[in-house]
């Protein structure tokens, strides 16, 4: 796997990303237009508005608030138990201003990064995130990966691309190609023999692959680039080639596959099946 630029690895490194995402959705919100907030986003039943309810309240719960005690059933856009949690969170600041809902964004990643840059903070500390126990290190990952996707539900509704070059993109990426051994072999039911590669242009440029091999009667995903000098043996590749944005909003499931701009030089079938499997977010 080669990425650039380079995802951040270390907690400076994650801190530096997450104050630069929030910042820039700070910055959004102060400079949106009339009419933006209620424009609706890629996620269902969320306005602009409602994404900066969404990025403040899941802040809020992974700093230690209580679940709100609210009754969210009946909307046809919750499918789990956790959309039913982060949608509690949502509606217990959906009558807030975007000037509060900022404000309290503010305050909250204030904390956030005193937190994070105290001398007794540790990245194997442990932390509880939406997805369960994890260490800081863990709960930064996944919370940048959140919170830069929900920047780009933003940008995408009110027509501002942007930051598809930052460190939280690049670390996005990484995200979704440490997935890809399990989409490839497990979720896609690639079969065995077959590799697949993704070629992401840019802005992040990035390429990573996976084969296929059969141990012990099931289908593992081993990686290709690695540097490894095992000799394994030949298979038939399959690259798909697409943009950062193309592929970081099918991660994040906000656009269908038949809506994905990418080429393919291999089996079309295989790169519509991984592509379908490649939907990290919950």
């Amino acid at each position: 796997m080669t990425l650039h630029p380079a995802a951040p690895e270390d907690l400076a490194g994650l801190t530096d990303a997450y104050a630069h995402t929030v910042q820039a959705i700070l910055d959004l919100g102060h400079s949106l237009r009339k009419g933006d907030s209620e424009r609706e986003t890629d996620c269902p039943g969320w306005n602009v508005k409602d994404q900066f309810a969404h990025v403040v309240s899941l802040e809020a719960w992974v700093q230690g608030e209580s679940v709100p005690d609210l009754d969210v059933s009946g909307r046809a856009h919750i499918r789990s138990g956790l959309g039913a949690v982060v949608e509690k969170y949502l509606e217990s600041r959906r009558d807030r201003s975007l000037d509060e809902l900022l404000e309290e964004l503010e305050s909250l990643s204030h904390s956030r990064i005193a937190h994070l840059e105290a001398e007794s903070t540790s990245p194997e500390d442990p932390a509880v995130g939406p997805l369960g126990p994890t260490t800081l290190l863990g709960l930064m990952q996944t919370r940048i990966f959140d919170l830069w996707v929900h920047e780009q539900d933003i940008r995408g509704a009110i027509g501002r691309p942007g930051n598809l070059d930052s460190a939280s993109a690049a670390l996005t990426v990484k995200i979704i190609f440490a997935s890809l051994p399990k989409v490839v072999a497990r979720t896609a039911q690639v079969p065995p023999g077959q590799a697949v590669i993704l070629d992401l242009t840019g802005p992040v440029v990035s390429r990573a692959g996976v084969r296929v091999e059969e141990h012990d009667g099931k289908p593992h995903g081993i990686p290709l680039f690695s540097g490894d000098t095992l000799v394994h043996p030949d298979v038939v590749n399959t690259t798909i080639t697409l943009s950062t944005q193309a592929a970081t909003r099918r991660a994040a499931g906000r656009v269908a596959t038949a809506d994905t701009h990418y080429t393919v030089v291999g089996d079309d079938e295989v790169a519509r099946r991984v592509l379908d499997a490649l939907v990290l977010a919950p």
